[in-house]
């Protein structure tokens, strides 16, 4: 497999960046991802999506009208883990370049521009909340993470929302945007000499911009879960919707990156219950699952799950059939082999998209890895590595369901 030719950097102030050349691509990527999320302490649950909203907002506008004076589209988006801020683009990078430090570096908030966006967020999570879906991981995750960020929606709640000042907002800025906990990556078709005025520019605006204050690295505060494993709710949908959550051990603890479990686990679960396997095929055989699942694996600080989420006429007997096929049946070498390669063909396609391979990069180097390394541990995995890995992990993990009953099982 190929491998990515990236240029690092480390600065003084702990800040680091990354130049990924593709010498073939006209496009290319700026971004800067900090290492403050969603899940991580904050004075008011959904403050890191508040503080990502509400960074566009400067003293003589949105900044955003100022990358698309020299043709660049600029995002950003909130995770349990991180926050990051980019801009795609295909010429200018010098003019590109300080406006992604600017965007990040500097604040502008006010009463007026905070209770604004407040109303903004908040009809963001009415339109989730309307979700099935929705209702059924919130359940999932308030028996799994009682009291905790995680047990929220990323945007908050109503009261957090509500209880939102620019005071509040400049001090979680403040304790989590340093140079610190950020890092830059760059991916295109920079030359040599490029990516040396690149990082050369990079030192420069993260004096000027970034605030330089040594942090402690994140720690992983555990709480315990609910006694109740299970919750039963009665709804008027047509078709009941069915959620397993399963709460992970910390990897470490099992000998394992946190990327490498994550890859490990999705594999096990697109082996056992993905489209491709026998046991999906069955499932629709018996009228139990009629469409895929939503198959998510997350590790943060505050602790790391699963979740299975599915809509059936026959929820008991999903739960039942989902649960038996988790925990008990194995998964066979050819199944291992196939969902190996779609990994790494996952990788491959990766690998030739910009955007992702540059994000992908910058979270990886917060948990100290590399898209490389990460890529290699895959290409490498063997089938009994692979099952003992699946079994510590299991052996150490709680499930937890619930069942959101349509309106024929209510009855």
């Amino acid at each position: 497999m190929k491998k990515l030719d990236v240029t690092t950097r480390d600065y003084k102030s702990g800040f680091r960046a990354k130049v990924i050349r593709r010498p073939l691509f006209a496009q290319k990527f700026m971004g800067i991802i900090v290492d403050f999320g969603g899940s991580d302490p904050q004075k008011l649950c959904g403050g890191a999506h508040f503080l990502e909203h509400k960074l566009f907002a400067k003293k003589n506008g949105d900044i955003s009208q100022q990358f698309e004076a020299v043709g660049a589209s600029t995002n950003a988006f909130t995770t349990y883990n991180e926050t990051m801020f980019y801009a795609s683009f295909t010429e200018h990078w010098r003019q590109v370049l300080p406006l992604i430090f600017e965007l990040v570096g500097t604040t502008y908030f006010t009463k007026s521009n905070v209770t604004k966006e407040a109303k903004i967020i908040a009809q963001e999570l009415a339109m989730y909340q309307d979700d099935p879906n929705w209702q059924v991981n919130y359940e999932l995750m308030q028996m799994m993470f009682p009291k905790t960020n995680l047990a929220e929606d990323l945007t908050g709640t109503k009261a957090s929302l509500k209880k939102m000042t620019p005071q509040i907002l400049q001090e979680i800025y403040d304790n989590n945007y340093v140079s610190g906990r950020m890092e830059f990556v760059a991916c295109g078709g920079f030359s040599e000499n490029q990516t040396k005025e690149v990082l050369r520019e990079v030192g420069k605006l993260e004096r000027k911009y970034l605030i330089s204050k040594k942090v402690a690295p994140k720690k992983i505060t555990l709480v315990s879960p609910k006694k109740q494993h299970n919750t039963i709710i009665d709804s008027d949908l047509a078709t009941s919707r069915v959620g397993i959550g399963i709460r992970l051990p910390n990897f470490e603890k099992v000998g394992l990156k946190n990327s490498t479990a994550q890859t490990i686990l999705e594999m096990m679960l697109q082996a056992k219950l993905g489209v491709t396997s026998p046991w999906f095929e069955e499932m629709q055989k018996q009228g139990i699952l009629n469409s895929p699942m939503e198959l998510q694996v997350s590790y943060t600080t505050e602790g790391n799950f699963a979740t299975i989420i599915g809509a059936s006429n026959k929820p008991d007997l999903f739960l039942e059939n989902t649960k038996n096929q988790l925990l008990e049946v194995p998964i066979s070498k050819e199944a291992f082999v196939f969902q190996k390669k779609e990994a790494l063909a996952q990788t491959i396609r990766e690998f030739d998209d910009l955007s992702t391979v540059a994000i992908e990069e910058a979270e990886y180097g917060l948990e100290n890895e590399d898209f490389n390394t990460a890529a290699h541990v895959i290409q490498s995995l063997s089938f009994n590595e692979f099952y003992t890995a699946i079994d510590n992990i299991l052996a150490k993990s709680d499930i937890f369901t619930t069942i959101l009953k349509g309106k024929e099982e209510a009855d």
